[in-house]
This record gives C-alpha cells, sequence and structure tokens, in this order.
C-alpha cells in the first residue's frame, strides 16, 4: 500500500480542490480519500509527504507515436502514464506489450492500427498503407480489427468512393474511424459518415459554420498546436531543432534522423508554397472549443521538434494562452477527456476511489498556473511511485541507455 498523506486534491470533478486530504493505494486501486487515515506502519505502507503539494489524476498524451524506446522514460518523467499511440507498427506494439508485462517502464498505450492513406498520395511512407479500390477499403477495416487495434487511422487523400466504403464498414464493425479528415469529401458529409475525431487545427474545415456543425455533432477534436506551429517556425521562420530546450534528452540517433527528416519537410513545403497563418489554424480550433468540450490535448511527439513528454506541457501552456480556455477545461484535456475517448470513464482520469492509481504530485496547483504541471514531485502508475529522485534517473536513462528506433513513420 502507499499513502500520499495530507494533500490537495484535484480530482477532476470540475474545479474542485480537496485540502488536507490523505489518499490511500493498494494494488494499483485508490481505496481511500479521506481527511485524517489511521496511522499506518511504515512496515506496511509506503508514506508520501503531500504537505503544501497538489495531487491530481497522471496525464495522457492524447497524440503520440512511441517511435523509439526512450521515449517511454520521458513520458513518466513528465507525469503521463497513457498515451494515444496513434499509428500501430508491429515493432512499438511489441515494445507496448512488454510495458505491460512490467518488462520496461512506460506508459500504458491505447493505439490505432497503422496509417492508412489513398494510393495518389504525394509523400509516401513505408509504414503506411494505401488504399486503391474499395475492397482494400473495407480490408483495412478489417485488418485494423484482426490485429487488435482500437481506432482505424486516416489520411485525407483516400478517395471518396473508398473512403465512403471505409467509413460503412467501419460503422458496421463497430470500430471508430480517426485523423487527418479529407482532402476530398466535405467535412459535413465526413461527419456524417460518423468521422470519430479529427487529429490538429489545420485538419479542420475553414469555415467556422462547417467547424460548429463537427462540434455540435458529437466530433471529438485533438488540436497539437504545438506541432502546427513547426510548419512556420521551421520552414519559414528558421528555426533550429538544436535550439528546442531539453534537446538534451534527445538521442544522437533520433537528432540525426530528425535533422535529415526535417531537411526533407523543409523541402517539400517551400516546393509547395504552403506558408499558413497560424492565427487562423488556432482560431480554428478556438471555433470548436466554442462549441464542444470534446477536446483532447495530444502533442503529435516524435514529429521533429515533438520531444516525448515535455511537448505536453508546451500543448496544455498554449491552449491556455493562445485558445483561451481555462485551466481546468485544458487539465480535462489531458485527463478526464482522454480518459472518456479511449472507453476508461470508470477508471482512469479522475481521483475517486475505486479508480486506478495513476496519480500526479506537483509542487503547485496547476488551476492556478499550468506551468504547474512541470513542477513534478512524484508520479504514480498503478503500484509504482516514483519520486523525484526515481524521476531523474528516467531522464538520465533516455540520455545513457542504447535506443531502440521502431517504425520511421516520418
Amino acid at each position: 500500500m502507499i499513502l500520499i498523506q495530507n494533500t490537495n486534491v484535484l480530482t477532476m470533478q470540475g474545479d474542485e480542490v480537496l485540502e488536507n486530504v490523505d489518499v490511500l493505494t493498494d494494488k494499483g486501486k485508490i481505496i481511500k480519500l479521506v481527511k485524517h487515515a489511521p496511522n499506518y506502519s511504515e512496515k506496511d505502507v509506503r508514506i508520501v509527504k503531500g504537505e503544501g503539494r497538489y495531487l491530481m489524476p497522471s496525464l495522457f498524451d492524447a497524440h503520440a507515436h512511441l517511435n523509439s524506446s526512450e521515449m517511454s522514460y520521458l513520458f513518466i518523467a513528465n507525469g503521463i502514464t497513457g498515451i494515444r499511440h496513434l499509428s500501430g507498427g508491429e515493432m512499438a506494439m511489441a515494445f507496448a506489450a512488454s510495458i505491460e508485462r512490467g518488462e520496461h517502464i512506460g506508459p500504458n498505450v491505447y493505439a490505432s492500427g497503422p496509417i492508412y492513406d489513398g494510393s495518389e498520395a504525394i509523400d509516401k511512407s513505408p509504414t503506411y498503407r494505401y488504399i486503391a479500390t474499395k475492397e482494400e477499403a473495407i480490408k483495412a477495416v478489417d485488418d485494423t480489427i484482426a490485429e487488435g487495434y482500437r481506432w482505424v487511422k486516416t489520411y485525407p487523400a483516400i478517395l471518396p468512393e473508398h473512403l465512403e466504403a471505409l467509413m460503412a464498414h467501419a460503422r458496421e464493425r463497430g470500430i471508430k474511424v480517426c485523423g487527418h479528415m479529407s482532402y476530398h469529401v466535405d467535412h459535413k458529409t465526413l461527419c456524417d459518415w460518423g468521422y470519430h475525431c479529427c487529429e490538429h487545427s489545420s485538419s479542420l474545415p475553414n469555415d467556422p459554420e462547417s467547424i460548429a456543425y463537427l462540434a455540435e455533432a458529437g466530433m471529438w477534436f485533438c488540436p497539437t498546436q504545438v506541432v502546427c506551429e513547426t510548419l512556420p517556425d521551421y520552414v519559414w521562420n528558421r528555426k533550429k531543432l538544436t535550439d528546442l530546450p531539453h534537446y538534451e534528452y534527445v538521442p544522437q540517433k533520433i537528432r540525426d534522423f530528425w535533422e535529415a527528416k526535417n531537411e526533407k519537410i523543409i523541402e517539400g513545403y517551400k516546393r509547395r508554397g504552403m506558408k499558413p497563418d497560424i492565427n487562423v489554424v488556432i482560431n480554428r480550433g478556438k471555433t470548436f472549443m466554442a462549441h464542444s468540450k470534446r477536446v483532447m490535448a495530444g502533442s503529435d511527439t516524435m514529429y521533429p521538434g515533438m520531444i516525448a513528454g515535455f511537448s505536453l506541457h508546451d500543448e496544455l501552456y498554449k491552449l491556455v494562452h493562445l485558445y483561451g480556455q481555462t485551466n481546468g477545461d485544458v487539465l480535462r484535456m489531458a485527463t478526464v477527456n482522454p480518459a472518456a475517448y479511449i472507453g476508461l470513464s470508470d477508471c482512469k482520469g479522475q481521483v475517486r476511489v475505486g479508480f486506478d492509481s495513476d496519480l500526479l504530485l506537483l509542487n503547485g496547483n496547476p488551476l492556478e498556473d499550468i506551468t504547474a504541471t512541470q513542477k513534478i514531485e512524484g508520479v504514480m502508475k498503478g503500484e509504482t511511485y516514483y519520486d523525484r529522485s526515481a524521476l531523474d534517473d528516467l531522464l538520465k536513462r533516455s540520455q545513457t541507455e542504447p535506443v531502440d528506433f521502431f517504425e520511421r513513420l516520418f
């Protein structure tokens, strides 16, 4: 058992804070939330001093790609115990399974299948799967289910007749579809077909009326503002990867890959003359949020420039300061809302008796200052509590241990 003693609890049921509460956990569950727990022997209970600190559910990164092994340490060190992994992949999922078995330290992984795009897509990846017929569209759904994934993930170049077949079969099979919407199908039509989640503010339609339609119809949305800024930052404003805060936690193998890939990304965008106004992108996301609370916070790590764990905290900051959301709403975008989307509302995303003991102990109140999510004193995932010393050790291990590089997504 682990007792977190005399802490201020953000339950994530609204913006309430329960002051000076003892939280007792056992076998990966919260079993008591009381003002004064009985005196336990330190032989039987690990006691964590919470006085003056704030306890909340640990975070989800709701749009991530687990593509190298050091990322698992960085997620936990940043208070992230669950990720929505949006690109499937045999090697990544084998690693995720090893985390579940307790062989590696890392977050719980909830995955879509591999990315599906249309056969006419311009920039192809060896890890994507491409659809050229209705039969292949139907097979994409069946394969996603057969391989054990939670969602079908699509990119926008799938032709209308193929996308319609995919969506119809997904409805029949009872699996949701998420991704980058469509170049060829009207957004409202795609919504009516049951498209479940729009990834990235840049994937939303231009006109506010269509955005409101998606939001009010119940579609989910993951803005990934930080990654949306990489196009103007790196392509047009000459930002360098080496100037990133926390770049020391990116292994050399990943740095080399990022640098080479970023050169190709910059070349491709410049060749096509793509120079978006980032304020337009922000306003799209703000419009959606004005009509719906079905929003999740995600980073799109490991896209070049998105450092696992740290980038989600950057995202939370921007959702407050660029999108004008309240601190409480933004915290729910990284706790309650991903749990609801994944189907885990009965066990994760809140601090409640009976819920999983996935917890984040902070040296500050994030309802008052969103950057307090970065002032981490301890992280609990299930039965394991990582104090500050253990978290610092994970950061060191991310720099020193050999790196397994999984599917090269980009």
